[in-house]
Formats: structure tokens, C-alpha cells, sequence
């Protein structure tokens, strides 16, 4: 498979309830041309024997011995990845079909100062046993004060490797290193030095219904602690013009809510 071009990397820790649907949306793509590597944080329960059965030449499992945190699952996929590009599904959700192919072609027809491009995201919910879905439609973004007061996540990550690896990857100097809002740390560092392509399709299917997510409740704190220490560091980076507000919503889940100058 020489002319592979993308490379899909699944971070996994104890998911065997759902790591199956997440490497067959992998299966499906229309494009064939792909590689995988799931790096395995350490399972203790039956996730690896599952991924096991799909091992092949275009699927990779690495297990690390220990639980490290996501940050660090993805920073050893980043120096595995052999391909211009690659993209992020977590353990617990799919891709539609088409993503790998219409992202990959959309990729190339974007300047080099492209890293990322992005769809919309499909969010599953689950009320009274049965499963509805909400739409997130993304949006394109002016520059990185237009981006860093964006809350929602971005789904389907498509990132340009180079420039990846130009902003360090995912780094793990925060206090949890690496564990929580790692995503967004690396988003703010790409959107300082490149620009995101947004396609208004539909790729990604984020599950909510599931209560071991990283980002249920009981992390909230966690979450809180990192994504202060990032907002700020970064600001600071930008030029120290501005200082984060913050507002914690009435779920208990902090958010930057806007920029305040900073009067130096």
C-alpha cells in the first residue's frame, strides 16, 4: 500500500463495549488506502483481545504497559505515523463512510498553511432507552481570538502531520499531563501558526450516552485545573495582549466566556 496518505489513530483505555464499532467505521471507508494504529493505554479489560481480531498489515495495535493518559497514547502514535496526514476517532465513536475521502481530497486542495479540516458532528444521547441525535454545525474560523472563545469541540480532527509535529505534538506539561483537554491544547498551538478548513458535512458521530467518557462529571475539576492552565499559557504566548474570563455554567463545567486587555 504505497500510496497510503492517511492514517487513522484510536486511543484506547477499557472500551470493549464499543472499540468494535470504532475500528468497522474504520473498515468501511470508501477510501481503501489507509492505515490504523490503536494505541492501547493500558487496558485492564477484554478491549485488547477484541482489537486482536483485526490486526492485519493496515492495522496496528500498540499496548503501553501502563495507563498514561491520552496526551501521551497520542504523542507515541505521532512518532509511529508514516503518512502526510492523519486523523483522531476515539474509542467510543465512528466516522461515516465518506470521511477519509472526501477530508482527504478537500486536505489537498488546501495550501500548505492548512493543519486542520473539520466537519460537523453528529452527538448521540440516550433519554428513557431510546436514542435521539443532535447536530453540531460547525463554523469556520477568522484567527485565533475567534477560535480560542469557540466551545465546542471540532469532530472529525484531519490533521496535516507536519505541522503537527512543528507545534510539538501533544505535549504533557500541564498539571495532569496530558490526560484531560489535551485536543484543545493542541488545536490552540495549530490555530497560532496555521489556519482550519471547515466542510458543512456531517462525519462524526460523537457517543454521550456513555458515562465512562473522559469528559463525565467526576472529571469536571480535572478538566478545570488543565484548561485554566492552557487558556493562560497560550494567551501569554500570543503576545500577553489579553487575559482569559472564565464562567462555570450551572452543570459545574467551567468555559472561557471571553478576552479581557491586558493592562500590562
Amino acid at each position: 500500500m504505497d500510496n497510503e496518505k492517511v492514517t487513522v489513530v484510536i486511543p484506547v483505555y477499557n472500551r470493549e463495549k464499543y472499540i468494535e464499532t470504532a475500528i468497522t467505521s474504520i473498515l468501511k471507508q470508501t477510501l481503501k488506502n489507509w492505515k490504523l494504529i490503536i494505541i492501547d493505554d493500558g487496558s485492564t479489560d477484554h478491549t485488547p483481545d477484541i482489537i486482536e481480531k483485526f490486526i492485519s498489515n493496515k492495522i496496528k495495535l500498540v499496548r503501553l504497559p501502563k495507563n498514561q493518559g491520552t496526551g501521551k497514547a497520542l504523542q507515541t502514535a505521532l512518532t509511529m505515523i508514516e503518512t502526510p496526514y492523519f486523523v483522531i476517532v476515539d474509542s467510543d465513536d465512528w466516522i461515516e463512510p465518506q470521511t477519509l475521502e472526501v477530508l482527504l481530497k478537500v486536505m489537498e486542495k488546501q495550501p500548505s498553511t492548512t493543519s486542520l479540516v473539520y466537519g460537523n458532528t453528529v452527538s448521540w444521547m440516550k433519554n428513557g432507552g431510546k436514542f435521539y441525535k443532535l447536530v453540531r454545525q460547525h463554523r469556520s474560523f477568522k484567527e485565533k481570538y475567534d477560535f480560542i472563545k469557540y466551545r465546542p469541540m471540532i469532530y472529525p480532527r484531519f490533521f496535516r502531520t507536519k505541522t503537527v509535529r512543528q507545534v510539538n505534538g501533544f505535549e504533557t506539561d500541564d498539571p495532569y499531563h496530558g490526560r484531560y483537554a489535551e485536543d484543545t491544547y493542541l488545536l490552540l498551538k495549530l490555530i497560532a501558526i496555521s489556519n482550519f478548513h471547515w466542510v458543512d458535512k456531517n462525519f462524526y458521530n460523537l457517543r454521550r450516552s456513555n458515562s465512562d467518557r473522559m469528559t463525565n462529571r467526576k472529571n469536571r475539576k480535572y478538566y478545570e485545573t488543565v484548561l485554566r492552565y492552557v487558556y493562560s499559557k497560550v494567551l501569554k504566548q500570543w503576545g500577553d495582549e489579553y487575559k482569559p474570563i472564565f464562567e462555570v455554567n450551572k452543570y459545574g463545567w467551567l468555559h472561557l466566556t471571553g478576552l479581557t486587555r491586558n493592562n500590562k
